[in-house]
């Protein structure tokens, strides 16, 4: 990588980041912004240009180098055929959706179809919670549901009886598999919920990065509610795209950056993205499935990792594991994967891997507030 970038860029990143905030969509790491701004240099040239529009109860973007803008209406229509195939498949609140018809056969012994997409991500998804004793869980619709996070009711806190209920319903060891067709599956249990939404959007990036690979798109960043996967360059000889992480108690600040390199992507998970807040006490809408209640302890985690859906499903898992106990899963079971946790506490820290360590760049404010686990 060459970059000469300095100091004054930094915080001029930090100041702007409020420049690209959008009601509603706060996980977004403000790629292109950082990109331009962190990347400050001598003959300041022209910042990335960047498309956005709704989609999956977020926002998408598609950004190219401005030597490229001719490319963008190009970029983004692939990008949009990829997410709205998923969007297709994988929707909680669609009963034509593969999901849909999954969960409203729940405790039935027939079997039910999936697309090969789903089934392979599906999959996936059962070997992280393997992975990681069932702290990521596929099946942790129910609590969504009763917590009210996924708009079927106003978000609140759920008496004990609906708790255990909705518990009860949980369970990711309750899929099962025909053994005879390898697509098919069905759930074991009567209210069970296979929900997707802590993957999915990983999925998402990564077919829209084959997509845009496969048309021949050399230089982009991707960015899906936060999920950020790029490639190539977002200015000629330097080697990268620079993602700005957010500080989970400031929204329109930067914690420092990252360079993405030949389609690595990064993802953020927050206690500040969607949450209820009653009687004083603030739950996030990351469930912690051996509770049945919202995680607490980590304002926010950032992971870097070689897919989207990799990083998708481990911010979650992460976010519930907290540092240490989340080091010792990455070290036994993902070491190619990097992750900065912020605590929800104070004073201010970031606790970060070594490997994260070694290529985040902070603003001067959080120099001295890094923890590098062992």
């Amino acid at each position: 990588m060459r970059f000469s970038c300095q100091d004054r860029e930094s915080r001029r990143a930090g100041a702007l980041v409020s420049l690209s905030r959008n009601p509603g969509f706060a996980g977004i790491a403000v790629a292109a912004i950082a990109s331009c701004l962190l990347c400050g240099c001598h003959h300041k040239p022209a910042p990335p240009e960047r498309v956005q529009w709704p989609v999956m109860s977020t926002l998408a973007a598609v950004s190219v180098p401005a030597s490229a803008v001719g490319e963008l209406p190009a970029c983004r229509d692939q990008v949009q055929v990829a997410f709205s195939e998923v969007e297709q498949h994988f929707s909680v609140f669609s009963s034509s959706s593969d999901l849909g018809r999954v969960n409203a056969a729940a405790g039935s012994s027939a079997f039910s179809l999936l697309s090969p997409d789903v089934a392979a991500v599906l999959r996936k998804a059962l070997r992280l919670a393997e992975e990681s004793h069932g702290v990521f869980d596929p099946t942790i619709g129910p609590l969504m549901a009763v917590w009210g996070f996924r708009g079927e009711q106003p978000l609140h806190v759920p008496d004990s009886n609906a708790l255990a209920i909705a518990r009860a319903c949980v369970g990711w060891t309750n899929v099962i598999w025909n053994p005879l067709e390898t697509n098919k599956i069905r759930l074991a249990t009567a209210g069970m919920r296979l929900d997707l939404g802590g993957i999915a959007k990983g999925y998402a990036v990564d077919l829209a990065f084959a997509h845009l690979r496969q048309a021949g798109c050399a230089d982009f960043m991707i960015d899906l509610g936060g999920n950020l996967r790029a490639y190539g360059e977002a200015f000629p000889g330097r080697g990268g795209w620079l993602a700005g992480i957010r500080n989970p108690f400031d929204r329109n600040l930067l914690l420092g950056s990252i360079c993405l390199t030949n389609g690595e992507s990064m993802a953020t998970s927050g206690n500040y993205e969607r949450f209820v807040e009653l009687d004083g006490h603030h739950y996030a809408h990351i469930m912690d499935p051996r509770t049945g209640r919202p995680a607490e302890g980590v304002a926010s985690v950032t992971v870097l990792a070689p897919s989207g859906l990799q990083c998708d499903g481990l911010s979650a898992t992460l976010f519930i594991l907290g540092p240490q106990d989340g080091r010792n899963f990455l070290l036994r079971s993902k070491p190619e994967c990097e992750a900065l946790w912020v605590p929800d506490q104070q004073p201010f820290r970031l606790v970060m891997t070594p490997g994260f360590a070694r290529r985040f760049r902070p603003l001067p404010a959080f120099q001295r507030k890094i923890t590098v686990l062992p």
